[in-house]
C-alpha cells in the first residue's frame, strides 16, 4: 500500500511539474494534494509514509538539492495530515452527500496548503534554489495549485471509490454517456479559440446541475474534473478565455474559476443527494405507513370544517365497503354511511370535540355501498388557525369489525359456559336427588325383610328389586352418554324388524303404562318393515321415547306408537297427550340434562339423559330424531327416521324374545357347580354367595387375590366370579395366576366388575377371562351363565 501511494504520487507530481513555467519546482496545477488527502482518509496515518516517499522522489528530480527536496516532501506530508485532521474533526462523510461535507472539504483545501506552501518556499529560498524576491509570488501559485488539487481530485477519488457511485435506474447508462459527450463538446468549444467572443466556459454550470439532479456527487465531481482537465490543457496551450495572461499566468484566474465551479458542483451535488435521500426516506416511510395502515385495517381522514370537504386515504374506502374513488368527499356522504341507530351519538361526539377542542374517539357502525354492516373506531383531533378558530379535523378510521365479532363470540361462549356451569350444578343436585330417592325405600324395605308377615317380606323384596333396577338404569344412562361422547359405542348392525324393536321397547315399560292406567296403541304396517340396526340399541331408543311419553302423560292418558314408510325411510313415531313442549324449547330438550324448568318436587324424576341418548343413537344408525308439539299442555310427538333395509333371508329372533326360564324351576338336583366368589366388598361377595347357594351351588368366598389363590388350590372351582378392582393384586393378575393352579386350567373365569370400558374388556381377554360382566349383573343372567357346561365359553 505504501509503495502504491508513493508511485501514484510521483505520477501525479510529474503531471503537475510538467505545467510549471515560472519555476520548475512550483506549479499552479498540483493533483498530488487531492491524492495524498484521499490516501490518508482511506488508509490512515500509515499512508503518510507513501506520501513522503512520493514527494521526496518527485522533488529530488526538480533541479533542487536533496535536503531541499526532503524539506518540501515533509511539507507535503504535513499538509495531507493537517487536511485529514481538519476533515475528521468536522465529522466529514466521504460520500459528500451533505452540504456540510462539501464545506468541510473546502475548509481543509484552503487551510492545509498553507503548511505545504510555507515550508516549500522557505526551503527553496534557504537552498538558494529561487531568489528571495520571487518567493511571495511562488507561495501564491503553490497555495492555489494545492488548494485546487484538493478540491478537484479528492471529490473524484472519494466518490468513485465509495461502494455506491451512481443511483442506477433504467436508461442511466445512455443518459450518462449523453451528459459527458455533451460536456466534452461544450468544453472543447470553450477552450479551442485564442480569442473567444462568447463566455462558453459558463456552460459548465448547466452540466453540473444535470449531473447533480440525476446522478449525485459522483457525477458532479466527474463533470468538474473533466472540465478542469480540458480547461488546463487549453489554457496551457494558449487557448480559451484565460490564456490572455500567458500560458502560466492564465492558470491563476483559471484556478479561481475552477474553484467556483468545484464548490458549486460539490454543494449542488450534496444538496441534490440530500434531497434524493430525503425523498427516498419519505417514500420508504410512506410505504411502511401504508403497510402498517393496511395491516391495522386503518386509514386517515382530513375534514375541512368551513367547506365540509372530507379527504380520505385510499385505505378507508374498502374499509367502508366502497370501491376506490367511490367516496363523494363530503361530510354528508360520510354521515349517510353511519348506521341510523348510531348517527345521533356520533354527531354529538363530533360537535363536542369541535366545541371543546377535545380529542374525538367513537366506535360506531357503518353501512357501505355493498350493504355490509361494519364497525369503525374513529379517532381525531381539531386543528385551529392562528386566531384559535377550528378549521380542520384530522384523524384515523380503524376497521374493528373483526374485534367486534370476536367480542360477540366471546360473549356467547361466556354465556354458554355459564349456562353449562349452571346446568352442571343443577345436574349434580338432580343426580344427588335421583340417587337418594331409590336408596330410601331400599333401606326401609331391608328392615321389613325380617318381618314375620310373609306378605310384608315379599313386598319389601319387590321394592328392593324395583328400586335397584331404577338405580341400574340411572348408572347405565350415565355410562352410555360417556361412551357416545367419546365415540366408543359399537353397534352390532343387522336387518331388524321394526315390530320386534317396538315389542321389546313396550315390554320394557309395559309395567309403567299399566301402573299409570294409560292407553297404549300400536299401529304398524301389515308388511314387515326392516332397518339395518343394532337391535338392542334401537330398542333402547324406542324405549327411551316410550318412557318419556309415559312419564309426562297424565294417568289415563293415551300414547300411540306408529311406523310408516316415507320415501325409502322408516318413520317410527311416539305420540302422547302429555304436558307438551313450548316452541322455544323443542331443540333444547335434546341437550344433556335438559328437563324443562326445574322444580323441587321433580315429579317425573330421571337425569334428563333419555332424549339425548335417543338422538345420539339414532344418528349413529344414520337416522334422525325430531320432536313436534302444538304447545304446552297439548302433547308432543317424537319421530325416528331410519333408512329402510331389505328383509333378511331368515328372520332373526326379536331382541325382546328372551328365554329366561324361572331359575327355581330350572334348578336340577345335582347340577350345582363349585363356584369361587372373589370381591373386596364384603356385602357384595356375601350376597352373591348366598344367591348362588340358594340355587344349589357349592360356594366359597375370598376378599383378595392371595386368598382367592389359596382357596382355589384346595377347592378346585369350576366357576370363578372375580372382581377386577382388588387391593394389591388386581383381578387381571389373579386370573393369570389361576390358570396355573392345578384343577383350575379349564375353570370358567368371569369378570364381575364396575370397569366396563373397551380397554377394560380387552385387558380381561388377554389376562384369560372367559367373560366380562358389568356390575350390577341381573341375577337371572348371572345364574344362567354359571349353569353352562364346564368347558370354557368363548363368547364375549
Amino acid at each position: 500500500m505504501v509503495l502504491g501511494v508513493a508511485a501514484f504520487y510521483v505520477l501525479a507530481a510529474r503531471l503537475g511539474l510538467a505545467l510549471a513555467l515560472q519555476a520548475p519546482q512550483v506549479s499552479a496545477v498540483w493533483p498530488p494534494t487531492g491524492l495524498a488527502l484521499v490516501a490518508l482518509l482511506r488508509y490512515g496515518r500509515r499512508a503518510a509514509v507513501g506520501v513522503f516517499l512520493g514527494a521526496l522522489v518527485a522533488n529530488a528530480t526538480a533541479e533542487e538539492p536533496l535536503w531541499v527536496a526532503a524539506g518540501i516532501a515533509i511539507g507535503n506530508t504535513l499538509e495531507a495530515i493537517a487536511g485529514t485532521a481538519i476533515l475528521r474533526r468536522l465529522g466529514f462523510d466521504d460520500r459528500l452527500a451533505r452540504p456540510r461535507d462539501a464545506l468541510a472539504l473546502l475548509g481543509a483545501a484552503l487551510a492545509s496548503p498553507v503548511v505545504s506552501a510555507s515550508i516549500g518556499v522557505l526551503c527553496l529560498g534557504a537552498g538558494l534554489v529561487q531568489p528571495p524576491g520571487s518567493l511571495p509570488a511562488l507561495w501564491r501559485v503553490w497555495w492555489v495549485g494545492d488548494a485546487l488539487g484538493a478540491l478537484i481530485l479528492a471529490p473524484l477519488l472519494l466518490t468513485w471509490t465509495h461502494r455506491w457511485a451512481f443511483t442506477r435506474r433504467r436508461g442511466w447508462l445512455v443518459e450518462a454517456v449523453a451528459l459527458f459527450a455533451s460536456l466534452m463538446i461544450v468544453a472543447a468549444l470553450a477552450f479551442n479559440d485564442r480569442t473567444p467572443t462568447l463566455a462558453l466556459e459558463y456552460l459548465a454550470f448547466p452540466f453540473l446541475i444535470w449531473a447533480g439532479l440525476r446522478f449525485g456527487p459522483p457525477a458532479t465531481a466527474t463533470v468538474t474534473a473533466a472540465t478542469y482537465a480540458v480547461a488546463v490543457w487549453g489554457t496551457h496551450s494558449g487557448l480559451g478565455p484565460f490564456a490572455g495572461s500567458g500560458p502560466e499566468g492564465g492558470l491563476i484566474p483559471l484556478q479561481v474559476f475552477m474553484g467556483v465551479v468545484a464548490m458549486t458542483g460539490l454543494l449542488f451535488g450534496a444538496i441534490a443527494s440530500q434531497h434524493r435521500q430525503a425523498r427516498e426516506s419519505a417514500q420508504l416511510s410512506e410505504r411502511r405507513l401504508l403497510l402498517a395502515l393496511n395491516a391495522a385495517r386503518m386509514g386517515v381522514w382530513d375534514w375541512d370544517l368551513p367547506t365540509g370537504e372530507v379527504r380520505w386515504s385510499g385505505e378507508l374506502e374498502p374499509l367502508h365497503g366502497l370501491p376506490q374513488g367511490g367516496f363523494a368527499g363530503t361530510y354528508e356522504a360520510f354521515r349517510a354511511m353511519i348506521h341510523p341507530e348510531d348517527r345521533d351519538r356520533v354527531e354529538s361526539a363530533i360537535r363536542k370535540s369541535v366545541d371543546a377542542r377535545l380529542p374525538y374517539e367513537e366506535e360506531f357502525r357503518v353501512v357501505g355501498a355493498d350493504g355490509v354492516e361494519r364497525w369503525t373506531d374513529a379517532r381525531g383531533q381539531v386543528v385551529e388557525d392562528e386566531g384559535g378558530k377550528p378549521i380542520r379535523m384530522v384523524g384515523v378510521g380503524i376497521d374493528v369489525s373483526r374485534q367486534k365479532r370476536l367480542e360477540e363470540e366471546l360473549r356467547q361462549q361466556t354465556g354458554e359456559m355459564r349456562e353449562a356451569d349452571r346446568r352442571k350444578d343443577e345436574f349434580l343436585a338432580m343426580l344427588s336427588h335421583e340417587l337418594r330417592n331409590p336408596l330410601a325405600p331400599i333401606l326401609h324395605a331391608v328392615d321389613l325383610l325380617g318381618h314375620d308377615d310373609p306378605r310384608l317380606a315379599a313386598t319389601a323384596r319387590d321394592i328392593i328389586r324395583r328400586q335397584s333396577e331404577h338405580l341400574t338404569r340411572l348408572v347405565d344412562d350415565l355410562l352410555d352418554v360417556s361412551r357416545i361422547t367419546r365415540g366408543t359405542v359399537r353397534l352390532d348392525r343387522r336387518p331388524v324388524a321394526v315390530k320386534d324393536v317396538v315389542d321389546s321397547a313396550i315390554d320394557t315399560w309395559r309395567h309403567l303404562v299399566v301402573q299409570r292406567r294409560q292407553q297404549l296403541s300400536v299401529d304398524l304396517p301389515h308388511e314387515p318393515l326392516f332397518v339395518e340396526a343394532d337391535p338392542t340399541r334401537l330398542a333402547q331408543v324406542v324405549a327411551n321415547l316410550l318412557h318419556n311419553a309415559a312419564k309426562f302423560t297424565p294417568e289415563g292418558g293415551r300414547i300411540a306408537v306408529n311406523a310408516t314408510e316415507e320415501d325409502g325411510r322408516v318413520a317410527l313415531s311416539v305420540r302422547d297427550e302429555g304436558t307438551g313442549i313450548a316452541p322455544e324449547h323443542l331443540e333444547g330438550i335434546f341437550e344433556l340434562f335438559a328437563q324443562g324448568p326445574p322444580s323441587l318436587d321433580r315429579p317425573q324424576g330421571g337425569l334428563g339423559l333419555g332424549l339425548t341418548l335417543a338422538r345420539r343413537l339414532a344418528e349413529l344408525h344414520g337416522g334422525t330424531l325430531g320432536a313436534t308439539s302444538a304447545g304446552a299442555g297439548r302433547g308432543s310427538e317424537f319421530v325416528v327416521r331410519l333408512p329402510r333395509a331389505a328383509a333378511p333371508a331368515e328372520s332373526e329372533a326379536a331382541p325382546g324374545e328372551r328365554k329366561t326360564p324361572d331359575a327355581r324351576a330350572a334348578r336340577v338336583s345335582g347340577s350345582g357347580r363349585r363356584i369361587l366368589v372373589v370381591d373386596d366388598n364384603a356385602d357384595a361377595r356375601e350376597a352373591l354367595g348366598l344367591l348362588l347357594e340358594d340355587e344349589g351351588h357349592d360356594v366359597q368366598i375370598a376378599g383378595d387375590g392371595p386368598g382367592a389363590l389359596e382357596s382355589a388350590a384346595t377347592f378346585s372351582p369350576e366357576v370363578v366370579l372375580l372382581d377386577i378392582g382388588l387391593p394389591g393384586m388386581d383381578g387381571y393378575e389373579v386370573a393369570r395366576a389361576l390358570r396355573s393352579v392345578p384343577g383350575c386350567e379349564r375353570a370358567l373365569i368371569i369378570a364381575v366388575s364396575g370397569y366396563g370400558q373397551a380397554e377394560d374388556r380387552e385387558r380381561s381377554r388377554i389376562a384369560g377371562f372367559d367373560q366380562h360382566l358389568l356390575k350390577p349383573v341381573a341375577p337371572e343372567r348371572l345364574l344362567e351363565i354359571v349353569r353352562r357346561p364346564v368347558p370354557k365359553a368363548s363368547s364375549r
